[in-house]
């Protein structure tokens, strides 16, 4: 059979039917990229209302802050102050700031945006995250702000030609754990002291002694026997004469000499100095005179006198008259203490009377060998300063120590101007073993607190000056006890040189690895130093390290007032508070 062979025809192009697919893919092609351009309008409208909610809402967050920085101010300065941080965030193509006179017609262009822009006061609530409108002492400040009629670009194809926006910020002061880390060493009296004539002149004298008859007054102007405020030498009365020949001789101890009067003419006198020395003036003429030694008893302190005049003779010594001392029970008799008790727990007449003798200081301001309650007053500072050796101090103006309480009344009053819940640790660094005492923890009740530091007086523990303990101890109470949230901050002062523990060098390196560690736990240190004495230099690098801030109010060249440019400095401290966003 004949093979067959099949030729297959291809199909045919371009008829009728591939035309009708050709046109059904351009119309759905067409309608797709209709619903393309839709979804890249809404697309363009969305992302665009989108970055006007974000500014919107940064505006609004800009204004509660700066609202609640003010609030210190005053409702009406923070709302215009949030105001002013509103418009300093323009929203969209709405920009306040293009009115060149802006600033000088804030109040009058807030009132023109009250409509879209609203600030209320009050306090906010942690635990259930809710704010309280209250117009009595705010703490917070929440912003309302409206962004109306908008443009779409795209949208008013639709029908929607604008839209609305608006944006909440609540803002408060993050509360503070703030402790007070006092000085109390014993130099924070030495303004009121003597001493301060000798470093710093003449010029102190008057505010010395002022400031010293003023303790005398706060004491309640006490009398122990014939003792007066201004400081009177001993006196001594010789014996009663018996005969027409003998005298009557009266001796006067003063600083480095004795003043002698008698009623017979002066032979000579013999002068015994405190190193037991001797020497004679002889060949004397008329009844009065004036001894003191000279060559090598130059400057001695006279102990004992032997007047010889008339026809008087001890027979103490070749031609040795009568005999007068400086002594103790003399002085104490001459001026009636011989039966009147010592007024405190810790000293004696007799430790004053040496004291008011051999004292430098007092010597150098003129009132050796001179006693009364200026020299008096003047001892118990210098020398018995404690709380348990004269416990009456705290209650008197010991200075600086008393410019230190009172700007810190302020600094109390300050931290309170706003309610944020702070909370306020005392820690002294003067304790009895030399180191700091916590006086109170971290607490709210401020009047406790406050009381603490107005009872404690210069040296009231102790007499040194342990900076690195007090740092110490402010650090261990926040890390104890302080809250999660709060601000924790530490304030130190001063008024000398830190001498605890060891010597001055291993003190101040004590000092340091504390200020170390509240920096290693992000605990700012604001320093505070008065005074010409003050480390300012460990005080500069301690605030440094923990980034914190100094503050140096040296006084000047004399002892002055510090207290306003102190009060000023915890102001500043004071204000130092951080702001949160809570919403």
């Amino acid at each position: 059979m004949a093979s067959r062979t099949h030729v297959l025809a291809s199909p045919r192009r371009g008829g009728n039917g591939d035309k009708g697919r050709r046109g059904a893919i351009l119309v759905l092609t067409a309608l797709f990229m209709v619903f393309l351009i839709g979804l890249l309008a809404f697309s363009v409208d969305l992302g665009y209302m989108m970055t006007v909610r974000a500014e919107l809402k940064r505006a609004t967050d800009a204004a509660a802050l700066a609202g609640a920085g003010a609030l210190i101010d005053g409702p009406q300065a923070a709302e215009l102050r949030a105001f002013e941080f509103l418009a300093r965030n323009p929203v969209a193509s709405r920009n306040i700031l293009a009115e060149s006179d802006w600033k000088d017609r804030l109040a009058e262009l807030r009132a023109e945006n009250s409509d879209t822009f609203e600030v209320q006061f009050g306090e906010w609530n942690a635990d259930s995250r809710t704010f309280s409108a209250s117009a009595l002492a705010p703490s917070a400040i929440r912003v309302v702000a409206k962004h109306n009629n908008a443009p779409f670009f795209f949208g008013r194809v639709f029908g929607h030609d604008s839209f609305n926006l608006e944006a909440e910020s609540i803002a408060k002061y993050q509360p503070r754990d703030i402790v007070l880390v006092l000085d109390y060493s014993a130099s924070m009296n030495d303004d009121s002291e003597l001493r301060r004539i000798t470093e710093f002149g003449e010029g102190t004298r008057s505010m010395v002694e002022a400031n010293l008859l003023q303790i005398y007054q706060e004491l309640g102007s006490p009398h122990y026997g014939s003792l007066q405020f201004t400081p009177e030498y001993y006196t001594q009365t010789g014996t009663a004469p018996t005969k027409a020949c003998q005298p009557q001789i009266v001796v006067t101890f003063r600083g480095n000499d004795v003043y002698v009067t008698s009623t017979k003419d002066l032979s000579n006198v013999v002068l015994q100095f405190s190193d037991g020395t001797k020497q004679k003036f002889d060949g004397l003429s008329g009844q009065t005179g004036t001894f003191k030694g000279s060559g090598g008893n130059a400057n001695k302190r006279i102990d004992r006198c032997w007047v010889k005049s008339g026809c008087n003779d001890s027979g103490e010594g070749p031609g040795y008259g009568e005999r007068f001392e400086d002594t103790p029970a003399n002085i104490k008799a001459y001026f009636g203490l011989t039966n009147v008790p010592y007024p405190y727990p810790s000293g004696s007449w007799d430790a004053y009377i040496s004291y008011v003798k051999s004292s430098s200081y007092v010597n150098r301001a003129g009132y050796r060998k001179k006693y009364g309650f200026l020299t008096l007053i003047n001892y118990w500072l210098e020398q018995k300063p404690r709380y348990q050796e004269t416990p009456g101090l705290w209650m008197v103006s010991e200075q600086p120590v008393q410019q230190i309480k009172d700007a810190t009344r302020m600094f109390f009053d300050y931290i309170q101007e706003v309610p944020t819940n702070d909370r306020i640790s005392l820690v002294v660094y003067n304790s009895p073993n030399q180191t700091a005492l916590v006086e109170h923890h971290l607490t709210d009740n401020f009047s406790d607190v406050l009381g603490t530091v107005r009872q404690r007086q210069a040296g009231h523990y102790d007499n040194y000056t342990n900076i690195g303990a007090g740092l110490q101890n402010g650090i261990d109470e926040l890390l104890a006890n302080g809250r999660q949230g709060a601000f924790k901050m530490i304030v130190l002062m001063t008024d000398g040189v830190a001498n605890r523990p060891g010597n001055t060098s291993q003190a101040r390196t004590f000092a340091l690895q504390q200020a170390q560690r509240a920096a290693e736990n992000r605990l700012p240190v604001f320093t505070i130093g008065v005074g010409m004495e003050a480390d300012a230099d460990l005080l500069v690098q301690m605030a440094e390290m923990t980034k914190g801030k100094y503050f140096i109010v040296s006084g000047g060249e004399y002892i002055v007032n510090y207290e306003p440019e102190l009060v000023q400095k915890f102001r500043e401290i004071a204000d130092h508070r951080p702001l949160m966003l809570v919403k």
